[in-house]
């Protein structure tokens, strides 16, 4: 079910049953204070290393694996469960994932280096059992300032923990609830500690507004809705230009029409406050109906004659 329509209906008997099924996960960054008090034997060249890797959560490179591997298997729990990223894409519509529990790991799941989530192969290599994730993930809105919200209720996982957002329907829900728009926040973390990945909606917007560049190019879209939507991109000027020239051709078409017979003279200037053939126009309209002067879009003045009594 769409998340907007979800938020609207409320449901609340399926949210109490995606919350019981939740599983509670732990997150990969290990807090200072148990870090700091590891027992295992590190080796002078790597405590530091590894102790800040487990307070990241993400190893570094290929050094210390002996004594990460160590603290590792000391900091694990067995009953820890650990969320994951099988798969994911991600397109200007929306957001894809194919989400997976880690559990019962021989040692601590680090990042690998240069990722921002855990992996199929971090987990694997942890000696984790896996399965698909079911459950909710929450959904953290950033906004510009830093501040953090969740207005929206959490997403569930169908039944191969799949996971999916459509941008629009998010937008959507957050203008109904007075929350401003998608435009409003830098980025969407997906769960606690944003296990599952965090949406960079900045440069989201920004594909988004190079595309629909492109589509002006091509004939496609509205110029004017770019330059309101986008008014500091490089391609803003362009799009005024684009809209300047459309503009001037939807006047010049209906000048046409006002000249061949097929719009009324009225229409024209009722459509076009500003226009080259406005007083073109005008006099075509003053030529059809005497009494009708240029004021104001065409007033029409009534003769003298007119209100006069009848003789």
């Amino acid at each position: 079910m769409p998340l907007a329509l979800a938020l609207a209906l409320g449901l609340p008997a399926a949210a109490s049953m995606a919350a019981k099924r939740s599983p509670s996960l732990r997150a990969t960054r290990a807090a200072p204070a148990v870090v700091q008090g590891l027992k295992a034997s590190l080796t002078d060249r790597c405590r530091d290393q590894v102790r800040e890797e487990f307070e990241a959560g993400q190893r570094r490179d290929g050094k210390c694996r002996e004594d990460r591997e160590a603290a590792g298997r000391e900091l694990v729990r067995r009953r820890d469960a650990y969320g994951f990223v099988e798969r994911s894409a991600v397109d200007l519509s929306r957001v894809q994932l194919i989400l997976g529990l880690a559990r019962r790991c021989q040692q601590w799941p680090l990042r690998a280096p240069g990722r921002d989530v855990l992996r199929r192969t971090d987990v694997t290599d942890a000696g984790c059992r896996l399965r698909r994730y079911q459950g909710q993930v929450q959904l953290v809105f950033v906004d510009l300032a830093g501040d953090r919200f969740t207005p929206l209720p959490p997403v569930t996982t169908d039944e191969d923990g799949r996971f999916v957002l459509q941008f629009a329907s998010v937008d959507r829900a957050l203008r109904a609830l007075g929350m401003g728009s998608i435009d409003d926040y830098s980025h969407i973390e997906l769960g606690a500690d944003a296990w599952a990945g965090r949406i960079d909606l900045v440069r989201l917007l920004s594909f988004r507004a190079d595309w629909h560049l492109v589509w002006l190019g091509q004939g496609r879209g509205a110029p004017g809705l770019f330059v309101a939507r986008h008014p500091d991109h490089p391609g803003a000027e362009d799009a005024r230009t684009m809209a300047a020239d459309a503009l001037f051709s939807r006047q010049e078409q209906d000048y046409e029409r006002v000249r061949t017979g097929t719009l009324p003279p009225q229409t024209f200037l009722d459509w076009h406050d500003w226009s080259p053939y406005r007083h073109r126009v005008e006099a075509l309209l003053r030529t059809a109906t005497p009494g009708i002067t240029s004021g104001g879009r065409g007033r029409q003045q009534t003769p003298a004659s007119a209100t006069a009594d009848p003789q």
